[in-house]
């Protein structure tokens, strides 16, 4: 069961589960004034609290709201996100060189082993051997051009998969935020988002503002709409 929970005044907390959320408010006005806070909390990649109590996220079981907010990705539209941001990049390089810790282990195991076998096999012949396993590692760190590819990218459904995988390869967030969502992806393919997002234990939750219709069984994912009066439907 997850613990993580979107409290916004005046309701009653939303509960958040790994997959998507939708949180779908009917009225325009409430929509944006939700939006216009979600902006106003981003600070980079971090939130500010909130003082006003408005909107809080909580990813932590004691709901420590530092902690909670370090587990959070403010994303916004995805269509104007840009995966390559220099945020972004920085994050992969940080990854790059804490893996490069472990290449560095490895390539000192192999330069013993290779020592070893050497030293067996020709007796008397005392020198050292180097060896080095990525010796063009910190060339990659440094260069300008590093980004990921995205040229496989053919509808933003392309583009969240990507989003969604940068996010769990070299970042901890748990939750990450949009908006607009329900537009851009058809049924089908948030299904499928579900399964994936379910399986590595990451929330994406997106506020809607779209009109209120009959849902049929083919959905495995949750929405909270809210009507115009500011009653709360729960699927």
């Amino acid at each position: 069961m997850s613990n993580e929970t979107i409290t916004i005044f005046p309701y009653t907390p939303f509960n958040i589960n790994s997959g998507i959320t939708f949180l779908n408010f009917q009225s325009n006005d409430e929509f944006s004034k939700l939006i216009f806070q979600l902006n106003s909390l981003k600070n980079g990649e971090t939130f500010l609290d909130d003082i006003d109590q408005y909107v809080h996220f909580y990813t932590d079981p004691d709901d420590k709201l530092k902690a909670s907010l370090s587990k959070v990705a403010l994303i916004g539209e995805l269509t104007s996100y840009n995966i390559n941001s220099i945020s972004n990049i920085k994050l992969v390089l940080k990854k790059m060189i804490s893996d490069s810790i472990i290449y560095k282990n490895k390539s000192d195991q192999i330069n013993q082993n290779l020592n070893d076998l050497i030293m067996n096999m020709v007796s008397g012949y005392d020198e050292i051997f180097d060896f080095e396993l990525a010796p063009g590692l910190e060339k990659l760190v440094k260069s300008k051009n590093l980004k990921m590819d995205t040229s496989n990218w053919q509808n933003y459904y392309d583009k969240l998969q990507s989003v969604i995988e940068f996010y769990v390869d070299f970042s901890s967030k748990e939750m990450l935020i949009f908006h607009g969502l329900e537009r851009l992806l058809n049924i089908n393919q948030l299904n499928e988002l579900n399964d994936y997002l379910k399986a590595n234990k990451i929330s994406v939750v997106s506020i809607e503002s779209y009109p209120m219709v009959i849902k049929n069984d083919k959905i495995n994912f949750r929405i909270y709409s809210i009507d115009e009066d500011h009653v709360r439907f729960d699927t």
